[in-house]
Order: C-alpha cells, then sequence, then structure tokens
C-alpha cells in the first residue's frame, strides 16, 4: 500500500475511533448534549485572585498561544520533512481542540459537553502527532549514521519501554474518578466548572486503555523480524503515547486542583502556551536546520526583520 493510501486509511481511522466515545455517550443519553445549566449546580464564591487569575487564563494567555499556534501552521506549509509534517498536523488538531474550547468558554460558558470532548479530543491526537515528529526527528538526526545499527537499537529500546508503557497506564485506569461541579461568578460573568464523569471516564479509563492496546500491537509488530520499523508501527506507537500522554496530564492537574479548578483551568493554559511557546522556539532557532525554504516562511522572516 502506497504511503498516501496509508495515511488517508489512518487518518479515517484516528478520526472514527475518536468519534466512539462520544457517540455511545450521547446514544445512551440524548438528553445530555449540554452540561447542567449553571443555574441548577451549586455555587461558589471565587476570591479576587482566582477570578484575575482566570481572567487572565481565558482572555489573554488562551488567545495568545492560539496566535502562536496559527503562525505555525502557517509557516509550516509545504514543509516535506515527514517529521516536520508530523509536527504541523499535531498544530493543525491542537488548535482545532483549542477552537472547540473557547467556544465553550467565550459561548456556553463551560457546559457544553461536546465543545470540551473535541476539545481533550484535539489535545490528545495533538500529542500523538508530536511524538511522531519527535520519533521521525530522532530517526533523521541518528540513523543516516549507520541506519542498520540503529534500528537495531531503536527496536530493542522500543521492545523494554512498551511494557512499562503499559504498566504505567494502570495508573489512571485504577485511579478514582474525580468529578467536580459548580457555578462561579467572574467579574459578574456567569462561568461553570464541570468535571463530568464522562470526561473522567473518557481520560482516567478509555484513553489509557486505547494506549495499552497500541502498545501491544506495537509490540507484537517488533517481534517480526525485519531492519526497520514499519509506518504503521510508529502510527499505533504514537497513537498510544498520545493517548497516555494526554491522560496522564489531565489526571496530575485535576488529582492537584480537584477542589479548586480555577488553578487546574489556569495551569491547563500555562503549560499548553509552554508547550507551543517551545516549538515555536525550536522551530526559530533552527529553522535553517529544520524547515525548507517556502515562500511563506521567507514572508514570515521578512515581516518579522522589518518589525525588528
Amino acid at each position: 500500500m502506497a504511503r498516501n493510501q496509508k495515511t488517508v486509511l489512518i487518518s479515517i481511522l484516528i478520526l472514527s475511533a475518536g468519534l466512539i466515545p462520544i457517540s455511545i455517550y450521547f446514544i445512551e443519553n440524548p438528553q445530555l448534549l449540554d452540561a447542567p445549566s449553571a443555574a441548577s449546580l451549586p455555587s461558589r464564591s471565587l476570591s479576587l485572585l482566582e477570578q484575575q487569575a482566570q481572567a487572565l487564563a481565558g482572555l489573554v494567555i488562551k488567545p495568545i498561544y492560539m496566535m502562536i499556534s496559527l503562525i505555525i501552521i502557517l509557516a509550516l506549509l509545504e514543509q516535506r520533512r515527514t517529521a516536520i509534517i508530523a509536527l504541523h498536523w499535531g498544530q493543525i488538531t491542537f488548535l482545532a481542540g483549542e477552537i472547540f474550547c473557547a467556544i465553550n468558554f467565550y459561548i456556553y460558558k463551560h457546559e457544553s459537553v461536546l465543545s470540551e470532548y473535541l476539545h481533550s479530543y484535539g489535545m490528545a491526537l495533538a500529542f500523538g502527532f508530536t511524538s511522531f515528529a519527535l520519533l521521525e526527528g530522532w530517526e533523521w538526526l541518528f540513523a543516516s549514521r549507520n541506519r542498520s545499527q540503529f534500528m537495531q537499537e531503536a527496536q530493542t529500546i522500543l521492545k523494554f519501554s512498551l511494557p512499562i508503557f503499559a504498566a504505567l497506564s494502570f495508573i489512571p485506569i485504577l485511579s478514582p474518578l474525580q468529578s467536580e461541579v459548580y457555578a462561579v461568578s467572574i467579574f459578574n460573568f456567569p462561568y461553570s466548572y464541570t468535571r463530568l464523569d464522562f470526561y473522567e471516564v473518557y481520560e482516567r479509563r478509555m484513553l489509557p486503555i486505547l494506549a495499552i492496546i497500541a502498545f501491544i500491537v506495537t509490540y507484537l509488530s517488533l517481534l517480526r523480524k525485519s531492519e526497520t520499523i514499519s509506518f504503521l508501527t510508529k502510527v499505533f506507537l504514537c497513537a498510544g503515547l498520545g493517548a497516555l500522554s494526554f491522560s496522564f496530564f489531565r489526571v496530575a492537574l485535576n488529582a492537584i486542583f480537584v477542589n479548586d479548578m480555577v488553578w487546574f483551568e489556569f495551569w491547563e493554559e500555562a503549560t499548553e502556551l509552554m508547550f507551543v511557546g517551545t516549538i515555536g522556539f525550536i522551530l526559530w532557532r533552527y529553522k535553517s536546520f529544520l524547515l525548507d525554504k517556502t515562500p511563506i516562511l521567507e514572508l514570515i522572516n521578512k515581516n518579522s526583520e522589518a518589525s525588528s
């Protein structure tokens, strides 16, 4: 099967798999397209610092990293290196997820189940694509010296690491669900924090289980004697890494701030800014080494030089 056909097939499978949990949820609960309204939730008061933190996260930090992500997406158009293409798609899915997050924040006041799910799904895909970019970049940097030796070492490392990753997947699976819902007022703007059971089940059960399945498929494919790691093997590996990484990210934040959701959201937005900012910094710092010259990239360079 040609690479393009594989890519299309894998994209369809990924998108189809992502629709399964939300489809089941809405089939079983058609009345729950939206979360409970703020009027029906218990209310809490926020301190001035907490209101400022939420406003800063939603009105300043989020627009900044979304704009940085958009610039990265535009800068990576027409790039031909596999690692950079994967990184490009990572930023596309990341930005798509954050657009749904913004819709949930600005329009639905954090009460839309569908918007929050699509936000989480976009993040999981972004982590997976970024993992693929790192794997391809690692291979590109080191395999050129002695490809055969590199592939042997890579397969050995993966065979050792995959059981560890699978074992780590049981941490979120065995952790208790920590749902929390309550309404607040942020500078007289009604808002609600809704960590519903559906989000918790998706992040602490479904994503780790999908990761374990992906790791098993990856490990079985590595048992076949081959001098290379196939494209499909890398896809399953990175799908597992993306699902597990996002699961751990959310579980860690929720475990720390389960009773104080304003700081959950603040640090999620702050770490996402760090995530996008790091990618942007590396691409800019090493653009002559990592990126092919394209008209769009040249235009960005000229504009940045003119502004400086």
